[in-house]
């Protein structure tokens, strides 16, 4: 619906009305909210900047919101696991040495957090830097337990800023942590996420 050339929105009294809205993602919705739940609703802005020749993007979520969803419905996929949108995030990346002291190849590592009250068993888990090169992780981490995963010279995480992603062992995403340049300065410090 809209815009309406000759009607003012309501919020923002601009013309037309009804141009910009429901700019939030519809869909991994929780009752009474699934009427509102789409397949490839991700909500959200995008901005140009010719002077600077850039884009942003903004895209928004409830945090009640589920990330992962179903193709078919856009309800919250059955695959969703804990801590991808839904309230209790149950293993997460809490701190990351991605400028260890020495030179290169450099040793670096990734520490994971269970705040859950059980072990979790990490078998077919792994660990992606920003250009999706992976780790295998295996073991069990206890519960409220932390473990230290020391990375491959494959698995590179940058000193010019990063991504670090936490996928299960159906490689959906259960927690990523990003970086900047700034942080990654501070040679032999742990960054804590």
């Amino acid at each position: 619906m809209g815009p309406e050339p000759q009607t003012r929105d309501e919020i923002f009294n601009f013309l037309p009305g009804l141009g910009i809205h429901d700019i939030h993602m519809n869909q991994g919705n929780v009752p009474p909210f699934l009427g509102d739940d789409g397949v490839w609703q991700d909500g959200g802005l995008v901005l140009q900047f010719p002077s600077t020749q850039q884009w942003v993007a903004l895209f928004l979520a409830f945090q009640s919101q589920a990330w992962h969803t179903d193709d078919t419905t856009g309800h919250t996929s059955s695959d969703t696991p804990p801590g991808s949108g839904e309230p209790d995030n149950v293993v997460r990346i809490v701190g990351a040495l991605v400028n260890p002291i020495g030179p290169a190849p450099e040793h670096e590592t990734v520490t994971i957090l269970n705040a859950s009250p059980t072990a979790i068993d990490l078998a077919g888990w792994q660990i992606a830097d920003k250009q999706k090169h992976k780790h295998d992780v295996s073991g069990t981490i206890n519960a409220g337990a932390t473990l230290v995963i020391a990375l491959p010279p494959t698995v590179q995480l940058g000193n010019k800023g990063g991504i670090i992603s936490l996928l299960d062992n159906k490689g959906l995403k259960v927690d990523g942590v990003a970086y900047t340049e700034e942080q990654a300065k501070k040679e032999g410090w742990t960054l804590v996420f």
